[in-house]
């Protein structure tokens, strides 16, 4: 079974700094690309005779902007993102997985309460899909935006969102942090810590405070303490997302493992797997030829996502999956490790 893919044509590039472009996509079926403010498309590429993977949060938000759009910022020794600053055209078509990704507003988080999006440097892209989303789709919610660059040119869409914060002043607040301010600089010098986080999360909190959504993207230590400095302060783990695609190593396998024959649905056709000893569902699947879509294969994105409806198994990592998803019987088959034989997943 091969990955089931859609082809995006790059209808539009947009210069956004000198070394950051955005790529405006249309499907080559004309059909329209449904997906989420704060998902991500992983895309299929062919360099130098092999297939790369690599997923790009998108950068534009449904029924605010006419066509899909990811923004790229290159990477220091980065061959892929280097490919597209330097090689993508206009014209170009590529293959991507369906949109995918967990970093999203549900339809319960609407209405009164704060929404809080926090983040350094590229990892605004996420939280800008999201903050166009709720700016121009939700008139009961606050939004607050704590975004941390080195400086005003450093700062990505910075245009775009004071031209936000202007048009929505009554229900927007727009906060910068700057590392390496400008001399004439006004606002907040420094860096994002547990103090100041605190006293910024509390300053501007219009709703109950167990009402508010935060979204969080940036490095990973960044995103690590703002999550901490949140659970010291009460908020609890359904209150936090997380987007983060710098990928640390697993942790290793089970040290005693037995193979196990499970049952897989995946697009509505049921199947019995056999999944070796020290193996995941996604890399057992994979051998099998059922091709499960994956991006991460590092339990932070949840592309590979499935429903877990009978059986023992485990998990060895979950950086993405709330308690309300685990609740649903959720897992990530990147890693996940069975522990009998009467398990059953569907990939949905």
């Amino acid at each position: 079974m091969a990955d089931q893919t859609i082809q995006l044509r790059i209808r539009d590039i947009i210069v956004e700094k000198h070394d950051v472009k955005t790529f405006v996509f249309e499907r080559v079926d004309g059909g329209e690309l449904v997906y989420k403010a704060g998902q991500f498309l992983t895309f299929l590429i062919s360099l130098y005779g092999h297939e790369i993977r690599r997923s790009y949060s998108m950068s534009s938000a449904p029924d605010v902007d006419l066509f899909p759009a990811i923004t790229v910022k290159r990477v220091a020794n980065g061959e892929v993102s280097r490919y597209w600053l330097d090689h993508v055209q206009v014209g170009d078509i590529f293959n991507s997985l369906e949109p995918a990704g967990r970093f999203v507003l549900h339809e319960e988080d609407r209405g009164n309460r704060d929404i809080i999006l926090i983040g350094a440097g590229s990892g605004i892209t996420p939280l800008f899909s999201i903050l166009k989303q709720v700016s121009n789709n939700d008139e009961d919610s606050f939004v607050t935006l704590i975004y941390a660059n080195r400086n005003d040119r450093h700062t990505l869409f910075h245009d775009q969102i004071a031209e936000m914060e202007t048009r929505f002043a009554s229900r927007l607040r727009v906060i910068h942090i700057h590392s390496q301010p400008s001399e004439d600089w006004p606002g907040i010098r420094g860096r994002i810590n547990n103090t100041r986080l605190e006293q910024l999360v509390n300053k501007n909190l219009h709703f109950l405070p167990a009402q508010a959504r935060f979204f969080i993207c940036g490095p990973y230590d960044l995103m690590r303490s703002v999550e901490i400095t949140l659970h010291y302060m009460g908020f609890g783990k359904d209150q936090i997302r997380k987007e983060n695609f710098v990928i640390e190593k697993l942790p290793p396998p089970p040290p005693v493992s037995y193979s196990h024959t499970i049952h897989l649905t995946f697009r509505g056709e049921e199947r019995e797997l056999l999944v070796p000893a020290h193996t995941t569902i996604l890399d057992a699947a994979i051998q099998s030829g059922i091709n499960i879509p994956y991006s991460c294969k590092g339990g932070r994105c949840a592309t590979c996502a499935a429903v877990h409806t009978h059986g023992a198994l485990h998990m060895s990592f979950n950086e993405v999956l709330t308690d309300r998803d685990l609740a649903q019987g959720w897992i990530l088959t990147c890693s996940a490790y069975v522990d009998g034989d009467d398990v059953r997943i569907e990939v949905r």
